[in-house]
């Protein structure tokens, strides 16, 4: 008796699905808007979106006879290194992305006003960038930490860093790699105008 209850509530719960209406085209109806607008000395790299609207054209139509529905596209996959693999040869050995989609480095401004660098690219290639960078520059890498993002610095008097010891953090955004300048402990963000000032000098070699 139990088990053809639940045989029965089963076909009716898979019933149901098919009985349930398909709104995936609904987005066509929805409300255009213009895009945000980012005050002159803040920097925003998210123009590119990550999954289009498919026949970006056609939303204003709405649904039309014959559509089935829209298959959200899937996210890109993760690829996990097996055991033993040196992640950092691998990041090494990337080929380079195609021409125009590594982006820009920019500098601006955090939301609290601190200089930041935007890099819309990859961590293996940002850190690449950045390293090569900092060559051209006076200031000199005593110690670095690809696992962690983090160059260790020691920089000229011109910069004002008291005391001139310094840290080069690169993190994970939605927007790419942040660079941005910490105190030699790691522990707070770099004063702002001394942290312009390095971030001006990796700035103009990337």
């Amino acid at each position: 008796m139990h088990r053809s209850i639940a045989v029965t509530a089963a076909a009716l719960a898979l019933a149901g699905c098919g009985l349930l209406p398909d709104n995936s085209l609904h987005y066509r109806d929805a409300k255009v808007i213009e895009p945000m607008t980012v005050p002159g000395d803040m920097v925003f790299i998210g123009d590119e979106p990550l999954y289009a609207v498919p026949r970006v054209d056609d939303r204003i139509v709405g649904k039309r006879d014959g559509e089935d529905g829209f298959k959200a596209p899937r996210p890109p996959q993760l690829v996990a290194a097996a055991p033993g693999d040196d992640a950092e040869d691998d990041d090494a050995a990337a080929p380079a992305p195609p021409p125009g989609q590594q982006g820009q480095a920019i500098l601006g401004k955090d939301g609290s006003g601190y200089p930041i660098i935007m890099m819309p690219t990859s961590f293996a290639w940002a850190w690449e960038k950045v390293s090569q960078a900092l060559t051209q520059t006076d200031l000199r890498v005593t110690d670095r930490n690809r696992d962690q993002g983090v160059f260790f610095l020691t920089t000229p008097e011109r910069y004002q860093m008291q005391p001139p010891q310094a840290q080069l953090k690169l993190s994970h955004t939605t927007n790419g790699i942040q660079v941005a300048v910490l105190n030699g402990e790691g522990t707070a963000l770099a004063d702002k105008a001394p942290g312009l000032a390095i971030l001006e000098s990796v700035h103009r070699e990337l």
